[in-house]
């Protein structure tokens, strides 16, 4: 009976170590490629007659149904949002710290003279005039100050 019962347990242990070996199978990666996004002509046409020397804008098209356009020109990162029908909406360019405008650093030194200018944005909307939003730590304090084009604060 012990050797009965041993066997047993042995046939049923190697039974288990076969069952629990399966064979993998390698998953081979499935390689996707992105399309690249064709603005509409009227998208193209008004992005054409305002940035006519860029060639490499990428396009991407938003929840609201509204194309933006990212390229770099002259070390700025520039994004242009226009509707559908090829209307503009807004045009935002993005700067480093070292490189905005005189006119907005030295207000920015004027006002907060112990602040690290981090990074920048030239904000331009149809209904409102264009302006700089600058992200700044001032004594430990991170700070986004609103400038228009003259250098005057707006917060």
């Amino acid at each position: 009976m012990k050797k009965l019962m041993l066997f047993f347990c042995a046939t049923l242990l190697s039974s288990g170590i076969t069952f629990a070996q399966h064979k993998s199978v390698k998953k081979t990666k499935r390689e996707t490629t992105a399309k690249a996004l064709v603005a509409p002509a009227p998208v193209k046409d008004a992005f054409g007659q305002n940035f006519a020397d860029v060639s490499d804008a990428k396009w991407s098209k938003s929840v609201t149904g509204n194309w933006t356009a990212n390229f770099q020109r002259d070390s700025v990162k520039t994004a242009v949002e226009y509707t559908a029908d090829g209307n503009w909406v807004a045009t935002r360019s993005e700067y480093t710290g070292d490189r905005l405008p005189e006119t907005i650093a030295s207000t920015l030194k004027t006002k907060y003279p112990a602040a690290t200018v981090k990074d920048g944005w030239r904000i331009e909307r149809a209904n409102v005039a264009a302006y700089y939003k600058v992200n700044i730590q001032d004594n430990g304090t991170e700070k986004s100050v609103l400038i228009n084009e003259a250098g005057t604060i707006t917060e």
